[in-house]
C-alpha cells in the first residue's frame, strides 16, 4: 500500500497518481477477501510502474468505473501481463454478465471484478452520491453475482478458451467512505469492509460549520480516484462562500478535500489533499 504522501505527490502525472493509487491505495474490502497484490499480481510492480512510459493518448472515460478499470488494464499492459478483458458471458443468446479481467497464469488463473466505489453513511446504510447505489447492495451483488459468474457451466467453456489452468476469482474495490459530520448517526459497516478503508466525512452545504479550519481545494469528478495535488488552496471563508454560491444553481453532490503544503524530494512545494469531504445539498437524504 501506498503510504510515502510525499514520494506520492511528488509524481507529476495525474494518470500515474490515479493508476498508482487504484492499484496500491488502500482497499474497501477486508483483506480476506482481496489479497494483497504483491503476493497476487507480483507483476505489477509499484517501482517500476513508476518509471514506466504513459502514453501521451490517455482519453479518460466519462464515467470514473471505466475509468478505474482502464487504468487496471494500462498497468497490466505495461507490466507485460497477459489479460483479457471484459468477457462476455452468454446462454443461449442472453448476456449472463461479464468478467472484468482473465488473467493466465502457468498452474493458476485469475479473475478480477473491479470497482470504485463513493459512499455515504445514513441512518440505515451506506448510499452512493446519486441516491440510487447502496453499499451493502454493491457487496452482496459482487459476492453472489460476480464473482461466482467464473464458475458457471455457462462461463466455463469460454474461460477454458482463454485460461486453460483452475480459476480463482477476487474482488478489488477501491473508494472512499464518507461518515457524517453534522450529528447523524451512520448505519454500522459491514463486516466485508477493511478497518483501514480510505475514509473521509460529509455535510449538508447548510452544514458547512461542521468544516475544520485550513485550506481547501474543490474537485471535479475526474479528481475523485486518488487524493488530489494542487498549485493553490482557498481559505474555509471563500470555500464557503463558493459553496453557497454553487448551491444556488446545483443539487449533485461535490467533493473537496482540506489541503497541506508537502516538500517533495526536489526542494519544491506542493498543496496536497490530507481530508476528503463530499458536500450535499440540504435537502439531499
Amino acid at each position: 500500500m501506498m503510504t510515502d504522501t510525499n514520494q506520492f505527490f511528488a509524481i507529476a502525472e495525474k494518470q500515474r497518481r490515479d493508476l498508482l493509487w487504484s492499484l496500491f491505495g488502500p482497499s474497501l474490502l477486508d483483506s480476506s477477501l482481496a489479497p494483497d497484490l504483491t503476493s497476487l499480481l507480483p507483476s505489477l510492480d509499484e517501482k517500476s510502474l513508476k518509471a514506466a512510459t504513459l502514453s501521451d493518448e490517455y482519453d479518460a472515460p466519462a464515467r470514473l468505473g471505466f475509468r478505474f478499470e482502464q487504468l487496471w488494464q494500462t498497468a497490466l499492459d505495461l507490466s507485460h501481463t497477459e489479460h483479457y478483458a471484459n468477457t462476455q458471458i452468454t446462454k443461449n443468446g442472453k448476456t449472463l454478465g461479464e468478467l472484468d479481467l482473465l488473467i493466465p497464469f502457468a498452474n493458476h488463473s485469475i479473475h478480477i471484478e473491479l470497482a470504485l466505489k463513493f459512499y455515504l453513511g445514513v441512518e440505515d446504510d451506506w448510499i452512493g452520491p446519486n441516491r440510487r447505489d447502496l453499499l451493502s447492495r454493491k457487496i452482496a451483488h459482487t459476492l453472489e453475482h460476480q464473482l461466482p459468474l467464473a464458475s458457471r457451466p455457462a462461463a466455463q467453456e469460454r474461460i477454458q478458451q482463454l485460461c486453460p489452468t483452475p480459476v480463482t476469482s477476487y474482488p478489488i474495490m477501491r473508494g472512499c467512505l464518507f461518515a457524517p459530520a453534522h450529528g447523524v448517526q451512520a448505519a454500522p459497516l459491514p463486516k466485508e469492509i477493511a478497518t483501514d478503508h480510505w475514509s473521509g466525512y460529509w455535510c449538508p452545504v447548510d452544514r458547512s460549520d461542521c468544516l475544520p479550519e485550513g485550506h481547501w481545494f474543490v474537485l471535479s469528478k475526474p479528481d475523485w480516484i486518488s487524493p488530489v495535488k494542487s498549485s493553490f488552496a482557498i481559505s474555509k471563508s471563500e470555500l464557503v462562500h463558493y459553496l453557497n454560491v454553487t448551491y444556488q444553481h446545483i443539487r449533485t453532490p461535490l467533493a473537496i478535500a482540506r489541503m497541506a503544503q508537502f516538500e517533495l524530494p526536489d526542494g519544491e512545494h506542493c498543496w496536497g489533499e490530507v481530508e476528503r469531504w463530499m458536500m450535499v445539498a440540504p435537502d439531499w437524504h
